[in-house]
């Protein structure tokens, strides 16, 4: 059982934000996505799952093997075990830890959550009402502001994984532990982590390191394929994360704090719901990261790493490459912080730096790279596969 803490609350609903109780299915997809981007960073091949390329489990290979294992005289047990890597052998390593056509997910996950740590749904624009962030964030989030039923998950919850195969070294768990490790130091679970949600603390985390070993010993173990992925992929050798420190009474969290309230508002202090804002424009300012972005890189590449909403004619809606959390603070502390992680080139990196220091008036300081570990790590994992 693994402990979380929630940071910023995390959205697991519905398109109108329907989050009284956890959806399991938003958990395990980002935990899927971010197992997909590690094991691409250290340079092994992860499928696109919703591709007609996904992988899928053989299962005319599997009986094949098992027939042939039989016939010479192997027991019904060790038969079954080669026929299953005959079956799994181009499966890649995350689908054969989450699931694919023919083969079923390695583990069951399940959540324990106390029903009086919800949030209802709201967020915060320095715009006013029918300027655009307010209208924007008005019609976007349109069904979530007006439902009764838009509450988010906010405060302390369990995830109980229970292994549905015979446990291999490494084990299931042990795998999920050093995921959700890195998960919380450099990124955050759930969904719509681009605007903000899904920051979160976990009870026992092991080193960003440790868990980079624990995962590499799983790839290891296995004679997976190995295969070149599209570059329109999230890898993580094209990683970074930047965590700012925001003083109590920084100018600009003073703004937010007083700032116009879109939804119902939140009884929390512990975290101010302004990621869209920092994203894209402050309004009365010149700061905003797209809208800075725009300016010195122009439109085009700006689609590109900030995404689009809409579909394109030529590559359909882009996804952001950029991640954005909310103000947040951590364990009751004075002062705030905010975390930005991209999957870009260290010159996006670096303007990303830049203008979120110029945002809130930062000196170098009060900015740490958390993807350190990271680097060292994976380049000499990618050498040694």
């Amino acid at each position: 059982m693994f402990e979380i803490r929630t940071l910023t609350p995390i959205w697991t609903g519905d398109a109108e934000g329907k989050c009284t109780t956890i959806k399991e299915t938003a958990i395990i997809g980002s935990m899927r996505w971010w197992y997909e981007a590690i094991v691409r960073g250290m340079g092994g091949y992860a499928c696109d799952p919703t591709s007609d390329t996904s992988c899928k489990f053989n299962a005319e290979a599997y009986n094949e093997e098992y027939k042939r294992r039989l016939n010479s005289n192997q027991s019904k047990e060790l038969a079954s075990e080669y026929a299953l890597e005959a079956g799994l052998k181009n499966v890649c390593p995350a689908c054969r830890l989450f699931g694919c056509t023919g083969w079923k997910r390695r583990f069951k996950l399940e959540t324990s959550v106390d029903a009086n740590q919800i949030e209802p749904f709201n967020l915060i624009t320095l715009d006013k009402n029918n300027s655009f962030n307010n209208w924007w964030l008005s019609k976007a989030f349109e069904k979530s502001i007006k439902s009764d039923n838009s509450k988010l998950t906010f405060g302390k919850f369990n995830l109980v994984i229970t292994e549905l195969a015979k446990s291999q070294n490494p084990s299931i768990s042990s795998q999920i532990h050093s995921l959700l490790s890195i998960m919380s130091t450099m990124g955050a679970i759930g969904a719509k982590n681009q605007y903000g949600y899904g920051i979160f603390d976990l009870n026992d985390k092991r080193s960003t390191t440790e868990s980079l070993k624990e995962i590499n010993l799983f790839l290891e173990h296995f004679d997976f394929m190995q295969e070149i992925s599209s570059t329109d992929f999230y890898s993580l050798d094209r990683f970074w994360c930047y965590e700012f420190s925001l003083a109590e009474d920084n100018k600009t969290v003073l703004k937010f704090r007083k700032a116009n309230i879109i939804g119902k508002k939140s009884n929390s202090n512990q975290y101010i719901p302004v990621s869209f804002d920092i994203r894209y424009k402050l309004p009365g300012t010149e700061f905003g990261l797209r809208n800075n972005f725009s300016k010195q890189y122009g439109k085009q590449k700006t689609r590109q790493i900030f995404g689009t909403i809409t579909e394109t004619e030529k590559n359909g809606r882009i996804g952001s490459r950029i991640f954005v959390s909310h103000v947040f603070r951590k364990n009751n502390s004075t002062g705030y912080f905010l975390k930005i992680w991209g999957f870009t080139d260290e010159e996006v990196a670096n303007f990303i730096e830049s203008t979120t220091k110029d945002m809130f008036g930062l000196s170098s300081h009060e900015v740490v790279r958390n993807d350190i570990e990271l680097k060292a790590f994976l380049d000499g994992a990618r050498n040694d596969l």
